[in-house]
């Protein structure tokens, strides 16, 4: 309904009240309890505004943001399914030792006694050892590179700005495509740029450890189809 239709009916409304109260008058003759019960309605009528107004409002914020949180969850699956699994696969082929980083790959959030709050706080303080090699370094470089175009389509959304978690992710895999053209491949690398690499490499892990949590619930529950695609890429 545009502006010009709200006033239209706006004035149509106030004017078959006048009508009404005006016949009112006429039958029954009897002013006074009509101008009461006129001041009696308008009285209430703030009360009822405001009610409906925070009660509206609240429902409208509810669905915006389960819109946005749905939007957001959308972004997170493209990642999986097209880039992060198979990252992650490769990543987590270079810490073997490490079976709790693997628990969380091959279950995402469901793992038993743990809420997923739980598992993504030990994710966090959990200290990972990523320790690269050529065949990992060179499959996880061709992949991001190859995919540049697609990350910068996902973080140009807006919408990740509202998912901490998904935006210093992508940030991470940024910071490693810096690294690549600043480093080149594993044969130019130094000692020293191999000590560096493994820590961003740990820190993209991580983050895209904990975005997994999140994301598996959600493909699992909506698209198990999807789901199985990106479990099977992503356990190792």
């Amino acid at each position: 309904m545009n502006l010009k239709t709200m006033r239209r009916t706006t004035i149509i409304l106030l004017i078959l009240s006048i009508i009404i109260y005006s016949i009112q008058i006429l039958i029954f003759d009897d002013p006074r309890t009509t101008f009461f019960y006129i001041l009696q309605d308008l009285a209430f009528m703030p009360i009822t505004i405001a009610f409906a107004t925070l009660m509206v409002g609240e429902v409208l914020n509810w669905r915006e943001k389960n819109e946005r949180k749905e939007k957001t969850r959308m972004l997170t699956s493209t990642f999986f399914t097209e880039i992060g699994a198979i990252l992650a696969h490769y990543t987590l082929s270079m810490t073997q030792e490490d079976d709790f980083l693997h628990l969380v790959a091959r279950n995402g959030g469901n793992i038993d006694n743990m809420t997923a709050d739980e598992i993504i706080q030990k994710l966090e303080h959990h200290k990972i050892k990523v320790k690269l090699n050529k065949e990992g370094y060179e499959k996880a470089r061709n992949l991001i590179l190859s995919n540049q175009t697609n990350l910068l389509v996902i973080s140009s959304n807006p919408l990740i700005l509202e998912h901490e978690y998904f935006t210093e992710m992508l940030w991470g895999v940024f910071h490693l495509i810096d690294e690549f053209r600043l480093r080149g491949d594993w044969d130019a690398l130094s000692k020293t740029d191999i000590a560096h690499l493994n820590v961003d490499f740990a820190k993209v892990l991580r983050l895209m450890l904990i975005n997994w949590i999140g994301n598996s619930e959600y493909l699992a529950k909506n698209y198990p189809a999807f789901y199985n695609v990106a479990f099977n890429k992503l356990d190792y």
